[in-house]
């Protein structure tokens, strides 16, 4: 009984309620919008609490079919920050899509290419820009001249400026076809000076393998050299030469004002004369124009190097390159992996040394590309590029690589431990007739690095 005393408040409470919901007139707008939830067959009492009903009747027997009535979404802060990214990206890049569509349109590539590989050359004199972005002094400009150029026969002339301290100059005749037949002949004289040539020190009492520990210094070189390369083409593909040659070359303590003083006891410094003979062999089977799509190339050459005023140097000299271009069998043609392997050692003879400037180095835009210029030095050298081509127009590829490399003074010291990484990506820009160049930004565990090349990298 006492239960049933205190329930029935409640369930009459509740029994009142529902007759007031049942009993209660509806007001005219609630009404006005179940009509047009009834008469449209949509609820657009939802609608209209989510967004804007523009251009809705006022009468509501009027009402226009909902999904033809404009509709405008209202986003909330956190939905403007997530598309935040997205914005930007569009921000960016529709510029740079922009610009690639009018460029093709307009056929600058190929406007290019006949300003800077002419089809029909002038017969006495033809000139080229030269440009080039980090290397040795960051940046440096130039030209480059053939003279008389026919049948391949040709005189050239090479000038790249960076400061009156850091220039180059070469003269150069190349004769593809000696007397008309399969020998050829390449020479070429040459002047180079560079007020800042890296030079890393081991800190006395650091182990060698000691990474990032090394002290940067810096020494200039003024050079003289005259290169003579024989040599006869069994086909377009098989090549054998003979190279001779002399080099005069003085080295003084740079002027890297951050870098240590380099040591006068370095074997090299002062002035030395060097005479060079050896020979080469270079089979080139790669298929693809102006792509590389597929095939393999390989050069290997030896020198004898010995001090023709002194007896200060003599040592052998033996380089190793091998690089392969696969055309993936997963993706299509013109995607393809690029790998090359480089071996080089410098062996002494006797108890001679090796010059300072002839050391084998790695840190440049055609090996680490995202290290420092000539970071690792020593007697031999071995490093892999790995390379992923695809392209992005017609004659333009996206590339992304993996440099791994590492210097050695004895075999033993060739160790997976010991190779240094470098990544990154990049643009190769051809034309049909040819290579253009190429624009690379690289990274490794030391700093960021940006490359332009007028030369490909293999």
């Amino acid at each position: 009984m006492r239960n049933s005393a205190v329930c029935s408040p409640a369930v009459y409470f509740i029994l009142y309620l529902c007759c007031c919901i049942v009993l209660l007139p509806v007001s005219p707008a609630k009404a006005m919008q179940s009509t047009a939830v009834e008469q449209n067959g949509s609820n657009l009492l939802i609608a209209s609490n989510e967004g804007e009903l523009l251009n809705a009747a006022s009468d509501s027997s009027s009402y226009p079919d909902p999904n033809m009535i404009p509709y405008r979404s209202r986003k909330s802060p956190l939905a403007h920050l997530l598309s935040l990214p997205a914005k930007i990206w569009r921000l960016v890049w529709t510029p740079v899509g922009a610009t690639v569509v009018w460029v093709e349109q307009n056929n600058i590539p190929e406007k290019l290419a006949d300003f800077l590989f002419p089809k029909n050359r002038d017969p006495l004199i033809n000139i080229l820009p030269r440009v080039r972005i980090g290397g040795r002094t960051g940046f440096a400009a130039g030209a480059k001249a053939y003279i008389g150029e026919k049948y391949g026969r040709k005189g050239s002339a090479r000038f790249l400026f960076s400061s009156f301290k850091n220039h180059s100059v070469d003269v150069g005749y190349q004769n593809p076809a000696l007397f008309s037949s399969s020998f050829y002949l390449d020479l070429t004289g040459s002047y180079i000076k560079d007020s800042r040539e890296n030079f890393y020190l081991q800190p006395v009492g650091e182990s060698e393998s000691a990474v990032g520990s090394e002290q940067k210094s810096s020494y200039a070189t003024e050079e003289f050299g005259a290169l003579a390369n024989f040599g006869y083409a069994f086909s377009d593909k098989i090549s054998l030469g003979i190279i001779s040659n002399f080099r005069q070359v003085d080295v003084d303590p740079g002027d890297d004002e951050d870098g240590i003083l380099f040591p006068v006891n370095t074997p090299g410094f002062g002035r030395s004369k060097l005479l060079s003979v050896g020979g080469s062999f270079a089979f080139n089977n790669k298929r693809g124009w102006p792509r590389v799509l597929s095939g393999p190339g390989i050069r290997i050459s030896y020198t004898y190097n010995k001090e023709v005023d002194g007896d200060r140097f003599e040592y052998n000299r033996f380089t190793l390159e091998m690089n392969q271009h696969f055309s993936l069998p997963i993706f299509a043609k013109n995607r393809r992996l690029a790998v090359r392997g480089v071996f080089e050692n410098n062996a002494r003879i006797g108890n001679k040394q090796i010059p300072v400037y002839d050391l084998s180095f790695l840190g440049h835009a055609n090996d680490l590309r995202g290290f420092g210029q000539h970071r690792f030095h020593g007697r031999g050298s071995l490093l892999f590029n790995f390379e992923y081509h695809y392209p992005v127009w017609d004659l333009w590829d996206g590339i992304f690589f993996v440099d791994e490399g590492q210097v050695y003074d004895d075999f033993s010291e060739i160790k997976l431990s010991n190779f240094r990484t470098a990544i990154g990506a990049g643009l190769r820009f051809m034309s049909g007739r040819g290579f253009l160049m190429r624009v690379e930004l690289a990274r490794s565990s030391e700093q960021w690095r940006a490359l332009l090349r007028l030369s490909p990298n293999f």
